[in-house]
């Protein structure tokens, strides 16, 4: 966070939000590529420069489709998508269906969660344009708030997966949407989104027919 001048208040930083600006908030933000979440969303996009959590009731059910139109759009333009210790192996036919490009796709193999955190921090914070993927079980406050700051000051798009029990902790993420099941079946639900009143005990629902590509 950059330093106020001595005779500014600290309420008048732009990172100090006020209830009257609801969800004008400035909040950089990119088309999702799905027009219901993109209308459900603040700023009417995902957000850039800031750590996003999808919250799942397993790894590995397909969780990574509602994100393929970004993440396409992202390596076409050049950003590099960086997936770390995915559940199981990307389905490059699929990504390639998407328009992905696969030249611009990296995977980091962790052999911890811990190495998998350290690493996502890094890429994060090199200052490359880039979508990092990263999928964790026990990671607490604290690496979270070290993973939110990295993200900061770039063009970074952060998205941790995280247990759907986890919903219900303090995450310093800026969006947080919890799934029950695959997407082409199952609404999302937003239990955070920065300037939209949504929690975990009352999410916002967002319909899934017109997610489809």
């Amino acid at each position: 966070m950059s330093a106020l001048p001595a005779t500014s208040s600290p309420l008048d930083h732009p990172e100090v939000w006020r209830a009257s600006q609801g969800a004008a908030l400035a909040l950089r933000t990119v088309a999702t590529g799905r027009q219901s979440l993109d209308a459900a969303l603040p700023g009417h996009g995902w957000p850039l420069a800031r750590l996003s959590e999808i919250l799942l009731p397993q790894p590995g059910m397909g969780e990574v489709e509602l994100l393929l139109p970004l993440l396409a759009r992202r390596s076409r333009a050049g950003s590099l998508l960086v997936w770390i210790r995915p559940p199981c192996t990307p389905n490059l036919p699929l990504l390639a269906t998407f328009d992905v490009d696969l030249s611009r796709t990296w995977m980091i193999h962790a052999d911890s969660e811990q190495q998998a955190l350290w690493a996502a921090e890094q890429v994060l914070a090199s200052g490359v344009p880039v979508s990092v993927l990263l999928w964790t079980e026990m990671a607490d406050e604290r690496a979270l708030r070290r993973l939110a700051l990295a993200a900061e000051g770039g063009d970074a798009l952060a998205v941790l997966f995280r247990p759907r029990p986890q919903a219900d902790t303090v995450s310093p993420a800026a969006l947080r949407i919890r799934l029950d099941g695959p997407t082409d079946r199952h609404p999302l639900h937003l239990v955070k989104a920065r300037g939209l009143a949504c929690s975990a005990a009352q999410p916002r629902v967002v319909g899934v027919r017109e997610m489809a590509r």
